[in-house]
């Protein structure tokens, strides 16, 4: 049978890992359920209750030494368990099973991709680069991904890598838009989903222009869109 421990009005078991954290200087530490923090910090919805096999936080777990309340209050802006926990849970450190570290790699660089494809372009053609070339990129330039920091931070280093193999551009368009009166509902939502609308304006007649920056590598996919919408009827311009 499992061991277990009675710790914070709750039973412990010993099979139970260490999530940890530090701020202001001191270390953090909670015991977990490793499978149910993982998912978690993927961002599914589990009960904290679930997650920690105590509702205590340490300065060091496996010696069983508690954190106070008021070195916990300063660091995190409150002691209350559940509120600190997940923000350890969320940005701690935690050993993971090799399955579990692959699992994270190949989404976070999934994210990656996605964010790259959708933004970037290929200076030299005008057109994004497709999603499989820029994975081949980045194993060409043996780009390595951190499961645990954010797409928008890893961007920007993945990128550098990547100019060495592949040429690359985040160039922006501003365009001008005008959509006759009977397509201006739908073409709206094409255009906003495509950039962001800077201004816009209703004609008489129930037509839309609006001024809209977005990324110069999805100018042509959404021509494409608001003239197969409009069949043709749409008046685009762009904007020096």
């Amino acid at each position: 049978m499992m061991g277990s421990r009675k710790s914070g009005d709750k039973w412990l078991e010993l099979d139970a890992v260490v999530v940890g954290i530090k701020r202001e200087g001191n270390r953090f530490e909670l015991f977990v359920d490793p499978d149910l923090a993982f998912d978690y910090r993927r961002g599914e919805d589990i009960p904290l209750q679930d997650i920690l096999k105590s509702y205590e936080i340490y300065d060091d777990a496996k010696r069983g030494s508690r954190a106070t309340d008021i070195l916990v209050k300063d660091a995190f802006g409150s002691s209350e368990v559940f509120t600190v926990a997940s923000e350890i849970l969320k940005h701690g450190e935690f050993k993971l099973t090799h399955e579990q570290r692959v699992q994270l790699v190949e989404e976070k660089t999934e994210a990656i991709i996605k964010d790259i494809s959708k933004r970037a372009m290929n200076p030299q053609t005008g057109h994004p680069h497709p999603p499989d070339r820029i994975r081949q990129a980045m194993d060409e330039a043996k780009v390595t991904v951190d499961p645990f920091i954010r797409v928008d931070e890893q961007v920007p280093r993945v990128v550098k890598a990547l100019l060495v193999i592949i040429p690359i551009s985040f160039e922006s368009v501003k365009l001008r838009i005008t959509l006759p009166a009977s397509f201006a509902g739908k073409g709206y939502n094409i255009v906003a989903k495509a950039g962001v609308v800077k201004s816009d304006s209703w004609g008489q007649d129930g037509s839309w222009t609006g001024l809209v920056e977005m990324p110069a590598s999805l100018r042509q996919a959404l021509y494409d869109d608001l003239n197969k919408l409009t069949k043709g009827q749409t008046r685009i311009d762009v904007v020096r």
